[in-house]
């Protein structure tokens, strides 16, 4: 293990140099975020993190955050001048800013927010957040229990039940309003400067893919003039080595994406630039349940192969990833839910009593093998139980299984995603598992997983508000961003066994291995969300997590820090722990 670790640490990565045609004039900040160009450019389809922080330049939300004098992250009205809850907390008042206006300059109602909310949660557009509106109430027609007022500017959301995370939801890009007369369907009018009419601090006036997506300011913003910026460039590359010598050379002002290979150097050439910014996400391997992971000579049941790609992700030593990989300190994974998440009840569930743990052997070697963790025996001694053919020993350290069926592998190449991945090649190949590792843009990447076309991928999940329920939806059946495809039908895939062949939606799942995903998961959510009780809420969400991690479908590996470097001379930046980077008040000197 310690030889892969030595040989991933020398590896030179040679990338191509990224072209710069941008926005100029005035107070300009250009920047990387990495991971190239969004999947979309529409707040109500877009489900990436990069994409969200670029689409937060020119979308506002009812309610935003702003950073206090103690450092901590609080919410307040944005469009919205004030809220008002109902005691029952079923009812939400919001009253619009008195002349809010869209980038075109036309003024902005409450029907309008209420249209775009109905087309974000509308089943025609199919939007992975789609579900999210279900916190709200229905009418009889099956629309949003909204009721909206133009004159007096009010919009009125009535919710079955409360919801303890709705200020937050609104302050999330996905409820960020559009113009539905403009949009279309498919997200086309996102990626025209002329129909990119939003209600933030900026305005859209280029877009290139994979080059550029410029803003200047929009003078309409309900806020113009204490906005200081007079555009953004939002450079577009997975080029960790061009985005760090546009840094180094001055063309960019910030940036995301950065190999670990260069922390040491960059701190000794910029003091104090290169900073890990606490971020409350989890970076995970996935696997596409349909894939039959059985060997030749044995067919294995689908609950049997939840073990085996739980196994699969206990191999990987979490310790050493953290340390010689990615080093920007960031926490081993014992779970899906990253340290610091609250339930309500408690403010770190991952130390919470009731709470599972996993991976705790990641960091201790074995007395059957001291040369392999306690995990890593653990996970070979459940393959050789399962059937798995095999030279070797454990004890010998030379197992090898020579049956085990090749994994198609996926990942976009941001950050230390390559050096990652490698190292999962490596330690499964150190065990006779062969993977075949393919390299993906990112939007190629995103595309591939929601038509359910890949058998394995790297994959991160950073919070959309500090609640567990944020983490645990992601699976349900109805969430497009479902990549495992617990719930969810087959899609594209077709190399599945007749085994595997419902192996989404049949009733394989539970803690008896006996139920369709929706009883044995939905199900939970559903109570976790509608529960009162802080206790019951979280007794709810810990046993969900648990089967979760049952399936094997998701393995963590960490819990994610943002490495990024700012320059000195830029100021009012504000950067959350939820993986957002705010612009709409920073100041270049």
């Amino acid at each position: 293990m310690k030889k892969i670790v030595a040989l991933l640490l020398a590896l030179v990565m040679v990338l191509s140099v990224a072209s710069f045609a941008s926005a100029e004039g005035g107070k300009v900040v250009s920047l990387f975020l990495g991971g190239g160009t969004p999947l979309s450019m529409d707040p109500a389809l877009n489900s990436a993190s990069a994409g969200s922080n670029i689409i937060r330049s020119a979308f506002s939300g009812l309610t935003t955050y702003e950073v206090n004098d103690k450092g901590e992250e609080v919410l307040k009205p944005d469009l919205a001048e004030s809220y008002e809850m109902s005691e029952d907390g079923l009812t939400y008042t919001f009253v619009l800013r008195e002349g809010l206006k869209w980038s075109d300059g036309t003024n902005a109602t409450a029907s309008q927010i209420k249209a775009s909310w109905e087309r974000a949660a509308s089943p025609e557009l199919g939007a992975d957040y789609g579900f999210l509106y279900d916190v709200i109430a229905r009418t009889a027609d099956g629309g949003l229990d909204i009721d909206a007022d133009d004159a007096a500017r009010t919009l009125v959301v009535h919710l079955p039940q409360p919801c303890a995370y709705f200020l937050n939801l609104c302050a999330f890009v996905p409820f960020y309003p559009v113009r539905v007369d403009i949009a279309d369907n498919e997200g086309i009018w996102a990626t025209n400067p002329e129909t990119y009419v939003g209600l933030g601090p900026f305005k859209m006036t280029k877009y290139a893919v994979d080059d550029v997506i410029s803003f200047e300011k929009n003078p309409y913003f309900w806020n113009a003039e204490n906005v200081k910026l007079d555009g953004l460039n939002f450079y577009l590359s997975e080029d960790n080595t061009a985005i760090l010598t546009a840094y180094e050379n001055g063309t960019v002002q910030y940036i995301q994406s950065i190999s670990s290979t260069e922390y040491d150097r960059l701190n000794a050439t910029y003091p104090g630039e290169l900073v890990f910014w606490p971020t409350q996400g989890t970076y995970y391997i996935l696997f596409n349940v349909y894939k039959d992971l059985s060997p030749a000579a044995k067919q294995l049941t689908v609950q049997e192969q939840s073990k085996a790609r739980f196994a699969l992700g206990q191999l990987i030593n979490r310790y050493e990833v953290v340390t010689y990989i990615t080093k920007g300190g960031e926490v081993p994974a014992t779970g899906f839910f990253p340290d610091s998440l609250s339930d309500g009840l408690n403010s770190n569930v991952r130390i919470a009593e009731g709470y599972g743990k996993w991976y705790e052997g990641t960091n201790e070697f074995s007395d059957v093998n001291p040369d392999l963790t306690v995990d890593q025996v653990e996970a070979l001694q459940t393959l050789i139980d399962l059937g798995y053919p095999y030279t070797g020993s454990i004890e010998g350290g030379d197992i090898q299984f020579t049956d085990f069926p090749s994994i198609e592998f996926a990942f976009n190449n941001s950050g230390n995603n390559a050096l990652i991945i490698q190292y999962v090649q490596e330690t499964w190949n150190q065990f006779g598992i062969q993977g075949v590792v393919n390299q993906e843009a990112w939007a190629t990447l995103q595309t591939k997983l929601k038509a359910g076309d890949a058998e394995a991928a790297r994959m991160g999940w950073i919070a959309d508000f500090n609640d567990v329920v944020n983490f645990l939806e992601i699976f349900i059946s109805a969430s497009g961003n479902n990549y495992p495809r617990l719930g969810r039908s087959i899609g594209d895939y077709t190399r599945n066994s007749a085994i595997t062949a419902d192996a989404g939606i049949g009733a394989y799942w539970g803690p008896d291995g006996d139920k369709t995903w929706a009883e044995a998961y939905d199900k939970l959510v559903d109570e976790v969300k509608a529960a009162t009780d802080p206790a019951e809420r979280a007794k709810l969400a810990a046993e969900a997590e648990k089967v979760l991690m049952a399936t094997g479908g998701v393995n963590p590996l960490y819990y994610y820090t943002t490495a990024q470097m700012l320059k000195p001379n830029v100021h009012g930046v504000i950067r959350l722990a939820l993986g957002d980077v705010i612009w709409t008040y920073a100041d270049i000197d």
